[in-house]
């Protein structure tokens, strides 16, 4: 217990963070003080990156560059970080005529409130809530970042010969036609004795089954039971609208017009000393409301968790067991079990616990990661500010055959109509290479009854979209037809199989191919390989912050 209750208390230190500096952007002040002051909270290189770096870091970003970002704040602002002490230790600079150009850049206004640093500075503690000196640090290493990447993307380059041969693929076309033997219609012409059916699940009684993979199997995953205690948002908004009056609104009004509200239109030419002017009440009424509402929404939510979660920091090193129920009544917090859709449980494998939170991807790692009865620290969703734990675990289990008889007969008499639609497809295959495709076709019909022949018209490789009238896009789930077939000459046929998904056999003949002209190439070369560059640089960059991105450990220490 005692090595759990570190755990606890270095994820809450985490977590204080992310509060911190969201409270921070909206103004929150003294909904901090029940926060505990914090250490370290991760390592960016190898290098320690502080609790007060990364509030400094993210309120600044967040104001400037993330203001009405629906993605998570906190990663994006770790994700930058990674970047400009990347470009700091690769010895990349941003020169003073850099940074100053940079920040003229920022603000189409006339060029001489540049030259009044008052007036700079009263538009930057406007518009952003921010010093002349963060700012200038959040363009710097805004610029860094820029620097760091414009670099790698012009290390990346493109021969000739590579554009050429993207250039073939994509633009050769095939025109085919094709038959399809669907297993699931063979199923009533198969039969299965009880031997059969006891030796299929023996065969399978350790995998985990698996559609997408084409993957028999009677193990069940892993699964757990979670409860979980969330703020009431609906009625949390009720009750704070209802406690904005124009009373309060006038009173903001009074208190920040000088630094929210002046109008831009003043003489500054002016020899005598102009007479400030501000926006009338009325028209910023809306957004004062709105200021209002969100620095009282974000306070009460977060001080309802927060709370909730000290009384559970308090009680862990007691090792007493912690009621959430008995805390979503102290702390006006709605009490969730929630219910697995697919079944009516209370159970949910990893895959399923996405429903449950849909907005956290990595919520059902997060899950299966932590111990039976561990809070977790706070989390954010769209649903709310919330604390889980995990009540109950299921181990891997394979079900008694007795249990599950019905659908192991089911499965194999599936299997067995598609091993029966492989062998009508070879045999077709065969009479087809002796006389014609639609003589191959008909060989079968006694056997697999009516089967229609389909042609198509012109297709393209799987995953290029074309464009004209004669060309036709296959679908995802026939994707095998198209990759066996640029294969082939044209007269030739071929079976391809899809044994994942709906498992089909595709018997296709090539009927014909566009062949690319290479002068086309040449009279477009330029633009296509400026697009194909392009493209290549993006793929790398994505892939190569990614890979940045795993050497930044938020939350994570070395040691």
């Amino acid at each position: 217990m005692a090595a759990t209750g570190w755990f606890r208390r270095n994820q809450k230190k985490l977590l204080g963070t992310l509060v911190v500096f969201l409270m921070v952007i909206w103004g929150i002040g003294p909904a901090a003080e029940y926060l505990v002051p914090k250490p370290a909270i991760g390592e960016i290189h190898g290098i320690e990156v502080t609790q007060e770096q990364f509030s400094d870091t993210a309120t600044r970003w967040a104001r400037i560059f993330f203001r009405d970002s629906e993605e998570p704040v906190a990663k994006m602002v770790w994700g930058q970080m990674a970047l400009f002490i990347q470009a700091e230790k690769m010895g990349i600079f941003v020169t003073k005529e850099e940074l100053a150009q940079e920040v003229r850049n920022f603000f189409p206004v006339d060029p001489r409130i540049f030259e009044d640093k008052e007036a700079f500075r009263r538009m930057l503690g406007s518009a952003f809530h921010l010093t002349e000196h963060q700012f200038e640090k959040t363009i710097e290493e805004y610029l860094l970042s820029r620097k760091l990447l414009y670099l790698l993307k012009n290390s990346v380059k493109i021969t000739r010969d590579e554009a050429l041969q993207r250039y073939t693929k994509e633009n050769e076309k095939v025109k085919i036609k094709y038959a399809a033997l669907n297993a699931r219609d063979f199923i009533s012409d198969v039969k299965v004795e009880e031997d059969e059916i006891r030796s299929f699940y023996d065969k399978h009684t350790e995998a985990f089954p698996s559609v997408e993979e084409g993957r028999w199997g009677y193990k069940e995953p892993e699964k757990v039971k979670i409860e979980y205690v969330i703020t009431k948002n609906a009625a949390v908004e009720r009750e704070i609208n209802a406690t904005i009056t124009d009373e309060a609104m006038r009173n903001y009004y009074e208190e920040k017009k000088d630094l929210m509200f002046r109008t831009e239109d003043e003489e500054e030419d002016s020899e005598e000393a102009s007479v400030p002017k501000f926006k009338p009440f009325k028209e910023v009424k809306e957004q004062i409301k709105n200021n209002i509402f969100i620095k009282k929404y974000e306070a009460t939510i977060n001080k309802q968790i927060a709370d909730a979660d000290e009384e559970i920091y308090e009680m862990i090193d007691k090792e007493e067991f912690i009621s959430f129920p008995d805390l979503a009544e102290k702390y006006d917090l709605k009490y969730v079990i929630p219910t697995n859709r697919k079944n009516g449980t209370n159970y949910f494998a990893k895959d399923e616990l996405i429903e449950v939170m849909i907005d956290l991807p990595e919520f059902p790692q997060q899950v299966f990661d932590r111990d039976i009865n561990d809070p977790s620290p706070p989390l954010s969703s769209v649903e709310g500010k919330l604390i889980y734990r995990v009540i109950e675990k299921v181990e891997p289990r394979t079900p008694p055959y007795e249990e599950i008889r019905e659908k192991v007969a089911r499965d194999l008499s599936y299997a067995k109509g598609f091993a029966e639609a492989e062998k009508l497809a070879e045999k077709c295959l065969e009479k087809i290479n002796q006389t014609s495709f639609e003589e191959g076709i008909k060989s079968i019909k006694d056997e697999a009854g009516k089967i229609d022949i389909t042609e198509t018209k012109y297709i393209t490789r799987p995953g290029i979209i074309s464009e004209g009238d004669d060309v036709e896009v296959l679908g995802q789930e026939r994707a095998k037809i198209a990759e066996t077939v640029f294969g082939l000459k044209v007269g030739e046929s071929a079976i391809a199989v899809e044994d994942k998904g709906i498992q089909r056999c595709y018997v296709v003949m090539l009927v014909d191919r566009k062949k690319v002209d290479p002068g086309k190439f040449e009279e477009e070369e330029d633009s296509i390989m400026e697009q194909y560059l392009r493209e290549k640089q993006l793929t790398f960059i994505a892939e190569w912050e990614t890979w940045i991105a795993k050497t930044a450990q938020l939350g994570k220490r070395k040691g």
